[in-house]
């Protein structure tokens, strides 16, 4: 079959077409790597650092390495995105010691490459080891729900919960904190606590409520319902029914307003309508307001603020509240180093396996095939994780890796199906009727391969297991990729090359 007919077949079509998409995709993602400021006593904050002194400044470890490469130098030239920054040699440490910086990236590196904060918690009161136990499954709950999908948290016999946290997620610190002490008032009475509600978010149960203009910034507020058990309802009924109904804000509501906290903190507080006066309603509203420079900024802040809190109250109250006692960065020493050494062993494993099956099958077409739809699945798989916004450590890669490499086998078996089928000295008809049968044992293979992969990571996905939870995800993305994309595009391919 020459090449322009092989480009009809539409599963070898949609394999060329992702597969582009996705090198293109990836490139980008590489990229679009920047250093930026958190804080400092010298660099205005949120501004990125292009390079020192002509170094490029794209990672945290090169920010390090240019300011160490430079320390002799009469001046720093720092070029950022406020302009170029001049710094004499008395101001270098400062750049060290008292300036922090994060690596945004469409990548989301892990703590064992890119670095990030080690939290150390404790307990505001003694907790038994079970208490302990609940409360790091509760923070757990939490930034998984966020969308933080590479931490590592640690209950300790001495009483403290150890937390580390990638660079990226500096911003969610209050939050493990929390202890989710959640109550509703209306004067002096508590209708209801965390214990009474389930919260909702999405769909007709949360929404943007709409945003005006505050001087030079704009206020947005975002609702969520919370759903009340039978009991908030009636305390509610029975905090409002003497309450007097007032004219205020161009409509008809209660003398009280309701008001909720969280962790003691007024979070909240919102009218409540005159038709409501002792009525049992098992639906609630609650408000938050989010500012911006811009609308859009406003509307996001408002959306995060909401989302965080509904967090918060979904995954329930921590034992005890917990203060940090000790917080550190954790540096990207080896991370640069770890990157390196991975792109060696891929590149070598590569390699092997053409040299192995060239030395196998003595046709340069198996080895060459094979490897590329290797590569293929490695590359598509990658960039289906960062556009889910995976975190990328060590175990993530090794996810890969594992489920690309346990391709091979399903891969030889097509081979060998589809060499043998060739073989048999029988008309064409027959010789294509055999080789399709050779292709769906094959595929069949195939598919009872992928789901006993699938099911063996099932548990450490579910059982949200953080160190291997990265490995889970990652080896079920790439053993279904291979089984849907490139495993069927490389069947079709090799029937007709080989």
């Amino acid at each position: 079959m020459d090449i322009k007919s092989l480009l009809k077949n539409w599963r070898v079509l949609i394999f060329i077409i992702i597969l582009i998409a996705s090198s293109i995709f990836v490139t980008y993602a590489l990229a679009s790597k920047r250093v930026e400021v958190t804080s400092s006593t010298i660099l205005p904050n949120g501004t990125y650092i292009y390079s020192i002194n002509g170094c490029q400044v794209n990672s945290i470890n090169s920010y390090y390495t240019c300011i160490n490469s430079n320390i002799n130098s009469s001046f720093l030239q720092i070029s950022t995105s406020s302009g170029d920054i001049i710094l004499e040699p008395h101001q270098y440490q400062l750049l060290i010691n008292e300036t922090n910086i994060i690596q945004t990236s469409l990548i989301s590196y892990g703590i064992d490459i890119a670095g990030g904060y080690l939290l150390i918690l404790n307990s505001s009161k003694p907790l038994t080891p079970h208490e302990l136990s609940v409360a790091a499954q509760i923070i757990e709950r939490r930034l998984n729900s966020i969308g933080v999908k590479a931490i590592n948290i640690y209950p300790t016999s001495e009483g403290y919960i150890i937390i580390q946290l990638p660079y990226s997620e500096r911003d969610l610190i209050p939050y493990i904190t929390s202890q989710g002490e959640f109550y509703a008032k209306i004067g002096n009475t508590t209708v209801f606590t965390g214990s009474d509600i389930k919260p909702l978010f999405g769909g007709q149960y949360s929404g943007l409520l709409g945003c005006s203009p505050v001087g030079n910034q704009y206020v947005c507020t975002y609702y969520f319902t919370l759903l009340l058990s039978q009991e908030a309802a009636n305390n509610f009924a029975k905090a409002t029914q003497n309450l007097s109904v007032v004219l205020q804000s161009g409509g008809a509501y209660l003398s009280e307003p309701i008001v909720f906290y969280l962790d003691n903190q007024n979070v909240s507080t919102l009218l409540i309508a005159a038709n409501l006066k002792g009525s049992n309603t098992q639906q609630v509203s609650i408000q938050v307001s989010g500012t911006g420079n811009t609308l859009a900024q406003a509307k996001n802040n408002a959306y995060q603020q909401a989302y965080n809190l509904y967090i918060i109250l979904e995954n329930g109250q921590l034992p005890s509240k917990f203060n940090i006692v000790q917080e550190s960065v954790i540096p990207p020493v080896f991370g640069y180093y770890v990157l390196k050494s991975f792109e060696l062993v891929i590149l070598l494993i590569f390699i092997g396996i053409f040299a192995i099956l060239y030395a196998v099958y003595r046709n340069i077409k198996v080895p060459a095939l094979l490897t590329l739809v290797l590569i293929s699945e490695f590359l598509i798989s990658f960039a289906i994780g960062i556009a889910l916004h995976q975190t990328f450590d060590i175990p993530a890669f090794i996810g890969i890796i594992f489920g690309t490499a346990t391709g091979i086998d399903d891969q030889l078996v097509a081979i060998d199906e589809i060499l043998r089928a060739k073989k048999e000295e029988n008309v064409e008809v027959k010789e294509t009727e055999r080789l399709d049968k050779a292709i769906k044992k094959a595929m069949f293979v195939i598919l009872l391969a992928v789901v006993l992969e699938s099911l063996s990571a099932f548990p450490a996905f579910v059982a949200g297991l953080s160190l291997y939870k990265g490995f889970a995800i990652m080896l079920i993305i790439t053993v279904w990729v291979g089984y849907l994309i490139t495993r069927p595009a490389f069947i079709n391919l090799a029937k007709n090359l080989l």
